[in-house]
C-alpha cells in the first residue's frame, strides 16, 4: 500500500480552501483585464479562463449586483479584502483549485498542484456597444449571459449587446480559441424552465443572427455555430466551477495576447469611425459632455435616493414617486443643457446622442427603485386590508363585507401604482402585481372564513327560497265561436252566452271530465246576440 506525501495532502487541503478573489480593477475595459491576468499569474495560476458577464435588458440593477456575487461565489470576507461593486468594478480575478490525478509513485509525490484562474470582465451598465464587443473579444468569445424570464417571454431585450458581440467574434479571424456561452436563466427552478428558455432563446437568436454581418466562411444561423458549447443553467447556484470545466482556458500569455488584440482593433475601429462621421465639434462634445452626463446622472439618483429613503438609508414608500423621478430627471437634464450650451446641442449629433442616452440611462437606473416601490405598495395595501378587517363585525354578511374591504385595497393599490410610475420612463405598469394582490387577498379571505366557521363564530346567511307558478294557456280562451268558424254553425245549438253566475258557464263536474272546453263561448253585446234554433 502506498501513501501520498504529507506535504502534498496539506497543500491540496490548503489550496482547496483558498479559492477566492485575488484582484479587482476599476479601469476601462478591455484594458483592465490585463492587470487582473497579471495578478492571477503572480498568484500561481497556470491556466486562465476569461469570461464576459452580460445581462439582458430586463435584469434590474439590484438583481444584476446580486447575481454578480452569487454566480461567482464571492463571499463577504472576500469583499472586505478586494472591493467589488457592480457599478464600479470592471474586472476581477478569482483563484480556483484544479485537482490533478496524482500517481502513487514516489517521483510524482513532489508534483505541485496546478491552479486555474478565472478573469471576469464586468462591463458597466452604461458601457457602449463597441466597448462590450471589444470586451467579449478580449475574453476569447467566452460569455456568461443572464436572461430574465420576462425578456425570454417577450422575445425582446436579449440581444441589445449580445448581438454586436457575436458579430464581432464571428468576423474576427484571430479569435481561434474555444468559445463558450453559459446561459443563466433568472428565475428558472426546474429542468422544464430551462428547456422552455432554451427554445425561446434559440428562436429569437435565429431571427437576430440572420441580420448580422456574416463571416466570410459562411452564414451562421444558430448559437451552436457561433459557440463551441452552450450551457443552460439556473441562477440558484454558482457557476465558477462550471467555467473551469467547460474549457476555454489558456496560459496567461495567450490571455494577454487576446486583450492586446482587442484593444488594438478597438482603437482602429474608433479611429475609422471618427474619420467617417466625426468632426472637431463632435470630438469636443464627447470630451466635454461625457463628464457632465456622469455628474448629471449621479445628481439625479442622489435626489431620488434622498427623498425615498429614511434616516437609516432604507427605502420608504413615496406615493408620488413617479412625479419625483420625472422632476429629478428634468432638473438634471436642465443642468446638463445649461452646462453643455445650446450651440453644441444644436449642431453636434454626438451631443444629441449623449443627451438622449443620458435620459434613457437615468430612467433605467431608477426602474429598480420603482420595482421596490411597487413591493412596498403591495405591503402597504395588504396591511391596510388587514387593518380594515379588524373593524368588521361578525355577522351573517361577513363574507360580503370582507370582499368589499378587499376590493377597496385592490383599488388603492391600482390607483397608487399609477402615481409611483414615471410618465416618461417607459416602465411597465403594475397590472401583474395588481392581479397577484387580488389573488392573495381572496385566498386570505377564504382561510379566515373557514377558520371562523370552524370555530363557530360565523354562520353564513341561508339561501332564500323561491316560488314557482304554473299557468295554463288556453288555446281558445273564448271557446269555439261560430262566427270565427262558420262551418261549425250547426255543430251545436242552445248556445248560452251569459251563464247564471255571470262568471263562468263551467261547472265543477265539467272540470273533472274535461268537457268544459266545449262550453266556453264569448259573451257579445245584446245587439250582436244571435240564437240558433
Amino acid at each position: 500500500m502506498k501513501f501520498l506525501h504529507i506535504s502534498t495532502i496539506l497543500t491540496v487541503v490548503g489550496a482547496a480552501s483558498a479559492s477566492h478573489v485575488v484582484s479587482g480593477s476599476n479601469s476601462r475595459l478591455p484594458m483592465s483585464l490585463s492587470s487582473v491576468i497579471n495578478d492571477l499569474e503572480a498568484e500561481g495560476a497556470s491556466q486562465i479562463a476569461t469570461f464576459a458577464f452580460l445581462t439582458s435588458r430586463g435584469v434590474t440593477k439590484a438583481t444584476r449586483s446580486h447575481l454578480l456575487k452569487s454566480l461567482f461565489a464571492i463571499t463577504e470576507d472576500e469583499l472586505s479584502e478586494v472591493e467589488i461593486e457592480d457599478d464600479v468594478t470592471t474586472a476581477f480575478g478569482k483563484k480556483m483549485w484544479e485537482d490533478l490525478e496524482h500517481d502513487t509513485d514516489e517521483e510524482d509525490d513532489e508534483e505541485a498542484p496546478v491552479f486555474t484562474g478565472i478573469a471576469v470582465a464586468n462591463p458597466l451598465p452604461w458601457a457602449s456597444v463597441t466597448e462590450v464587443a471589444a470586451t467579449v473579444q478580449a475574453c476569447g468569445g467566452n460569455i456568461v449571459f443572464v436572461a430574465s424570464l420576462e425578456d425570454l417571454f417577450r422575445g425582446e431585450g436579449l440581444f441589445d449587446k449580445l448581438a454586436p458581440a457575436i458579430e464581432r467574434i464571428v468576423n474576427n479571424d484571430e479569435c481561434t480559441e474555444t468559445k463558450n456561452l453559459v446561459m443563466v436563466v433568472e428565475g428558472a427552478t426546474t429542468p422544464a424552465d430551462l428547456l422552455n428558455a432554451k427554445e425561446k432563446l434559440e428562436a429569437a437568436a435565429a431571427v437576430i443572427l440572420a441580420n448580422i454581418v456574416q463571416p466570410k466562411s459562411g452564414p451562421v444561423t444558430t448559437l451552436q455555430q457561433v459557440f463551441d458549447s452552450v450551457e443552460y443553467v439556473a441562477s440558484t447556484g454558482p457557476v465558477d466551477e462550471l467555467l473551469c470545466d467547460i474549457g476555454g482556458k489558456c496560459d496567461p500569455a495567450s490571455a494577454m495576447t487576446n486583450v492586446a488584440n482587442a484593444v488594438f482593433q478597438d482603437a482602429q475601429t474608433q479611429t475609422t469611425a471618427a474619420g467617417l462621421q466625426g468632426s472637431p465639434l463632435d470630438l469636443a462634445a464627447g470630451r466635454k459632455l461625457l463628464p457632465i452626463s456622469r455628474k448629471a446622472l449621479e445628481s439625479c439618483l442622489s435626489v431620488v435616493n434622498s427623498n425615498a429613503s429614511n434616516e437609516n438609508g432604507e427605502m420608504v414608500l413615496v406615493r408620488d414617486f413617479g412625479a419625483l423621478c420625472d422632476a429629478a430627471v428634468k432638473t438634471s437634464i436642465d443642468t446638463f443643457d445649461k452646462e453643455a450650451g445650446a450651440n453644441l446641442l444644436e449642431k453636434s449629433p454626438v451631443a444629441k446622442r449623449i443627451r438622449k442616452e443620458l435620459v434613457e440611462e437615468m430612467y433605467s437606473d431608477l426602474e429598480g427603485q420603482y420595482e421596490e416601490q411597487v413591493k412596498l405598495l403591495h405591503t402597504a395595501a395588504f396591511d391596510s386590508f388587514k387593518s380594515s378587517l379588524s373593524k368588521l363585525r361578525l355577522s351573517p354578511r361577513l363574507a360580503a363585507d370582507m370582499e368589499k374591504v378587499a376590493g377597496d385595497a385592490v383599488k388603492l393599490f391600482a390607483d397608487t401604482s399609477k402615481t409611483i410610475r414615471a410618465k416618461n420612463g417607459g416602465w411597465s405598469n403594475a397590472g401583474v402585481e395588481t392581479a397577484s394582490l387580488r389573488k392573495e387577498l381572496k385566498e386570505y379571505i377564504t382561510l379566515r372564513l373557514q377558520a371562523a366557521r370552524a370555530g363557530g363564530k360565523y354562520t353564513p346567511v341561508p339561501r332564500k327560497g323561491f316560488t314557482m307558478g304554473f299557468h295554463w294557456l288556453l288555446p281558445k280562451p273564448f271557446g269555439n265561436d261560430y262566427r270565427l268558424e262558420p262551418w261549425q254553425v250547426h255543430a251545436k245549438d242552445d248556445l248560452v252566452y251569459v251563464p247564471k253566475d255571470k262568471i263562468t258557464d263551467v261547472r265543477k263536474e265539467d272540470v273533472m271530465t274535461g268537457d268544459w272546453r266545449d262550453s266556453i263561448v264569448p259573451c257579445p253585446t245584446a245587439n250582436e246576440m244571435m240564437y240558433l234554433k
